[in-house]
């Protein structure tokens, strides 16, 4: 089978992290401030219609940076499978987070760009209740980004990636952990669902971890190039 150890192949990840970042970080720029839990539903209609058309763009950038980050997971789990850099039941487990993780960011984005479409006519209870069913996504994702994050680490730990990468990975996964706080977090705090520890904090780890993975997979060449080799 043709190998993809040099030439343009080998590059796929280290380009699909820079079309994953960029995207991400300029959506996540398009719309800041989101009404948290403790706003009421006329604040939350107040801010849909002040920020659709930003809001809905955002859905089509974080669209398009899904379909690179699907890119780093897949050459991830090919060398999960094909070079054994990640074993066992590991690797299932990054596998099932890293679907987790994609699926999650498919169903946030339904809600916030259909709550944008009609923006103008919104009841307000109705909109309070969307906004805190997305609101929750997140505290839940933490959870998906623990299963990526963990593997990881273990595999880092047996020398199957660089060192920097499983450290990257460890405080990754510990404030994801963490994170998980934000499920029960109260009304105006730091740990309020979807508030700053998720948005700001957890936000920026998850976009820093992905990238370092996608230019792992393409650079980081271990102690034996030939096992590096996407097949």
């Amino acid at each position: 089978m043709k190998q993809l150890g040099v030439g343009p192949g080998r590059y796929v990840a280290a380009t699909a992290a820079g079309l994953f970042a960029v995207p991400y970080v300029a959506g996540l720029s398009l719309v800041v401030g989101l009404p948290g839990v403790d706003k009421s539903g006329d604040a939350v209609v107040s801010f849909l219609r002040d920020h659709a058309s930003a809001i809905r763009l955002q859905g089509l950038l974080v669209a398009w940076g899904a379909l690179a980050l699907v890119v780093i997971l897949a050459y991830v789990v090919i060398l999960a499978y094909a070079r054994d850099r990640l074993q066992g039941p590991f690797a299932h487990v990054f596998t099932i987070g890293s679907a987790v993780a994609v699926t999650e960011f498919s169903i946030v984005t339904w809600f916030w760009s259909g709550l944008a479409q009609h923006a103008d006519r919104l009841d307000p209870g109705t909109a309070r209740a969307l906004m805190d069913v997305s609101s929750m996504w997140g505290p839940i994702l933490t959870v998906a980004d623990v299963m990526v994050a963990a593997p990881i680490v273990l595999a880092a730990r047996a020398g199957l990636f660089p060192r920097w990468l499983g450290i990257l990975a460890a405080v990754f996964a510990i404030e994801q952990l963490i994170e998980t706080v934000t499920i029960v977090g109260g009304p105006g705090q730091f740990i309020s669902p979807g508030g700053p520890m998720n948005y700001d904090l957890g936000g920026t780890l998850f976009i820093v971890f992905f990238v370092a993975l996608g230019l792992n997979v393409s650079f980081w060449r271990g102690r034996n190039a030939d096992a590096d080799q996407l097949r």
